[in-house]
């Protein structure tokens, strides 16, 4: 059948089953294929979805009506204006709060915890905010999955010596009616100052960290059945994150100057950082008195864990595809030196899936992944560890008490402005042993959100901490 004979209809049910950039080449093979293409909205918003990082949701009544959501949700992103926004205010009562998703919660001792799922006009997403006011321990500090209504708990008890991590029902504060046993305990090693905790789908990650930097500790949970994955214990670990239900990303540091990242099976062994891979980061310049006199970060947020089957009540949501990595690198001391390294999960992926030599080596050299596949940037400040500045593919700075900067990695966003040169930072080699040259593109996008002690980014809100960290304003879109 010649090509201009097919029914408007087969094509459009062809296209359904391609990518993106497919149909976008498919459109150019005819006028009859492009009217066709351009005239279907479900085609338009299957393109402007992928395109956007984002996946659908089908909560919303219609494909036209979505890519009306979509484009307002865009636009509004791109022209983001703080004050024409009203914003939410949470009160930050306790010591305790995080920002992990789309949901704000604080715990203070007197009133138990309060949470805030943020709304988005634009997404048709409505304000919702709950509270648990009694629970019977003491918490260290915690972490939630709003799709899984998983609210995690992790207290120390001095007197074992142990770690006890409880699994609550997000909404009621009980125990959660998928998990074996509601909570889980396990002796350790560090005295613990701080902690990391990790969410991914299945599996629970918590780092603690003693109190001069100088010793970490891992441990990974199946949480619904309870079977703990990994418990390790060594110094070289700073932090971690989930690479996919499969794998962790850690971040390591020894003293031969050679900072990396390894991507150790949850499977296996459970006590051992033998069998990794590791990719190279760029060599230190100077030898280290200590460990502790370099922080090094990872920073990511995966895309929320909605079960098969689940009714997700979001027209579109992050894309589980691909997420934004930034691995801060910091020298403390007179000289302070501040950098961060970002990168996308399918950089990693896609090396690890390709050895580069075609040998199969598990250990991937800088000058192979990294000029090409991430971005060095010099910050003149980064983030404390408890803010949560990375969300999908994109990142939030703060540059001044009321200016920011958003960060979109992207590689299918057509902004304008991309940053797509190549360049070096640290000349004067504060830090590295060389100077370090990327050029992994991103767009720059400069945002006033007034005064603030610090700024975070939710997949539908900029989210601004007051200068007396007293209060938190929700920018929604």
């Amino acid at each position: 059948m010649p090509l201009q004979k097919i029914p408007p209809e087969l094509i459009e049910a062809i296209c359904v089953c391609l990518d993106a950039l497919s149909i976008v080449r498919l459109s150019q093979v005819s006028r009859q294929f492009h009217s066709s293409l351009q005239n279907s909205s479900a085609l338009q918003y299957k393109i402007q979805l992928e395109l956007a990082g984002l996946r659908d949701g089908q909560s919303a009544p219609g494909s036209a009506v979505r890519l009306d959501m979509l484009k307002a949700y865009q636009a509004e992103w791109a022209s983001f204006d703080w004050t024409q926004i009203v914003p939410t205010k949470v009160p930050m009562e306790g010591h305790l709060w995080e920002l992990v998703g789309n949901v704000v919660g604080t715990y203070d001792p007197q009133s138990g915890f309060a949470f805030t799922r943020i709304p988005s006009i634009t997404r048709h997403i409505s304000l919702a905010q709950w509270s648990i006011p009694d629970v019977p321990f003491n918490p260290k500090d915690f972490s939630m999955d709003f799709s899984q209504d998983l609210l995690l708990v992790v207290e120390f008890n001095t007197s074992s010596k142990s770690m006890v991590v409880h699994l609550l029902f997000l909404q009621t504060g009980r125990p959660h009616p998928l998990a074996r046993t509601p909570s889980l305990s396990r002796k350790i090693d560090v005295p613990p100052m701080s902690c990391q905790i990790r969410i991914f789908g299945e599996h629970i990650g918590v780092m603690v960290e003693d109190a001069y930097g100088e010793k970490f500790e891992l441990l990974v949970w199946e949480w619904k059945s309870g079977n703990i994955k990994k418990h390790i214990s060594q110094v070289e670990m700073t932090s971690f994150a989930f690479l996919d239900n499969r794998r962790l990303l850690v971040t390591a540091l020894s003293t031969t100057l050679q900072p990396e990242l390894r991507v150790l099976d949850i499977d296996g062994d459970i006590s051992g950082m033998r069998d990794y891979f590791s990719f190279r980061l760029p060599a230190l310049s100077r030898p280290l008195e200590d460990i502790a006199e370099i922080d090094m970060m990872i920073q990511t947020e995966p895309a929320p864990s909605w079960p098969s089957g689940c009714n997700v009540d979001e027209p579109f949501t992050v894309s589980h595809t691909d997420r934004l990595y930034v691995v801060s690198l910091v020298r403390e001391g007179t000289s302070r030196a501040t950098f961060m390294l970002c990168f996308l999960h399918s950089t990693l992926v896609n090396l690890m899936d390709n050895s580069p030599d075609g040998g199969g080596s598990r250990v991937i050299r800088w000058d192979i992944w990294g000029p090409h596949g991430t971005r060095m940037l010099r910050v003149t400040q980064l983030p404390d560890p408890w803010v949560c500045f990375v969300y999908g593919q994109r990142c939030i700075l703060q540059t001044g008490s009321a200016r920011c900067q958003i960060l979109d990695f992207n590689p299918l966003s057509a902004s304008q402005g991309k940053m797509t040169d190549e360049r070096t930072v640290d000349k004067r080699r504060r830090l590295f042993l060389r100077p370090v040259s990327t050029s992994a593109p991103f767009a720059l996008n400069s945002v006033d959100v007034g005064p603030s002690a610090a700024v975070m980014l939710a997949e539908d809100a900029v989210v601004s901490v007051s200068p007396a960290e007293d209060e938190i304003s929700i920018f929604s879109v």
